[in-house]
């Protein structure tokens, strides 16, 4: 008989290749109902559950969700809950209901689970906007403890901090996002974008604090290039201050794109300086497409920027010369910069493609 599993969370079209496609290819009887807030691109074997207009103008986006997932909970043999809030406190009364197992992919680590003290690293927006949100972290950390049966985490900072919130070793499984290692390949075109950010401009990921980085590197290197793909809240914030800064006629601010491989096939260093992160999927699309990352040292980023061999990792990620420095060497030392970007290739392909990830599935029972 197939596996019918279910998972729930707001849908993007890079977590539904990321995360689904190696799951799906790893259990080929599978059929997985994905209960969201709109229908994706059509997959083989994914069926979209969608709450009806009706549904959602009666009772709301997340109650909707709620009566949704109590529908369609029972038909599934366990359920794949993405991003903590609200999903968790969604899915867990329907999946207890029906006795169904709940496993917890937590896509921004630790963070997922302990945003307290600083709301604005978490992806919710109602968690940004809580002045003191120690008690819905108290909330979701006794939901996770007391009903996740397996938590997929990004890497062992991670893995440390459930286990030190008493989670038992063996319900902790590392397991991130796939890259797919034939799109985002180094391609046969000219390096020449010294410096790349992917990143949504909002608070978490410190657009001031990049800004300021490449400011410094131009005043080093006058001829360098840098590109910026993204959009989010501060965006125009961010454009009137290029505008009206250095970096006017050395950053161009793409946007969204669909096509981001096209920009780091062009590019020789990754820049990332978040206050927080799980573990960057945007990073590591960068390194399959041979682009050296610098980034800060925060999450579960050590796991694949790893000094003198991938990247370069910085300690202390509040001081822009520090991003500076190591941007700099990079730039002038290609020989370096080349095998860095050969090494976190390789790295990509054997630990985070698409079948690397499939055989962790298939490592796993249930």
């Amino acid at each position: 008989m197939p596996h019918r599993w279910l998972a729930t969370t707001t849908l993007n079209d890079n977590l539904l290749r990321a995360s689904f496609i190696p799951l799906l290819d790893a259990h080929t009887d599978m059929e997985l109902l994905l209960v969201t807030d709109r229908e994706g691109a059509p997959m083989e074997r994914v069926r979209y559950v969608v709450p009806s207009r009706l549904s959602s103008k009666i009772f709301g986006r997340l109650l909707s969700r709620w009566f949704t997932l109590l529908r369609v909970t029972r038909k599934a043999d366990r359920v794949e809950v993405f991003n903590t809030v609200p999903h968790l406190l969604l899915a867990y009364l329907p999946a207890k209901l029906y006795r169904k197992p709940i496993d917890l992919h937590m896509f921004a680590g630790r963070y997922e689970l302990d945003f307290a003290d600083n709301p604005s690293i978490s992806d919710n927006r109602i968690v940004r906007r809580l002045k003191h949100p120690v008690g819905l972290q108290s909330f979701f950390r006794r939901l996770a403890l007391k009903h996740v049966d397996r938590f997929f985490v990004p890497g062992i900072r991670t893995r440390t901090f459930l286990k030190e919130l008493g989670v038992a070793e063996a319900k902790i499984i590392n397991l991130h996002s796939a890259i797919d290692v034939e799109r985002y390949a180094p391609g046969e075109v000219e390096r020449n974008v010294d410096v790349i950010i992917v990143a949504g401009m909002r608070t978490v990921k410190r657009p001031e604090l990049a800004l300021q980085i490449l400011e410094q590197v131009l005043k080093a290197r006058p001829e360098s290039k840098f590109v910026w793909l993204g959009t989010g809240e501060l965006y125009e914030t961010v454009r009137a201050k290029v505008a009206a800064s250095t970096l006017k006629n050395a950053l161009t601010l793409v946007g969204h794109t669909d096509e981001p491989w096209r920009y780091y096939q062009r590019s020789k260093v990754f820049l990332l300086n978040s206050s927080s992160e799980g573990m960057s999927c945007a990073c590591m699309e960068a390194m399959a497409s041979g682009v050296v990352p610098v980034a800060a040292d925060v999450g579960d980023m050590a796991e694949i920027v790893r000094p003198g061999q991938t990247g370069v990792l910085i300690q202390n990620h509040n001081d822009p010369s520090a991003y500076v420095s190591a941007i700099l060497k990079l730039l002038k030392d290609e020989p370096k910069r080349s095998s860095y970007a050969v090494i976190a290739r390789n790295l990509i392909v054997q630990e985070h493609s698409f079948p690397a990830i499939v055989q962790i599935w298939q490592k796993m029972t249930g």
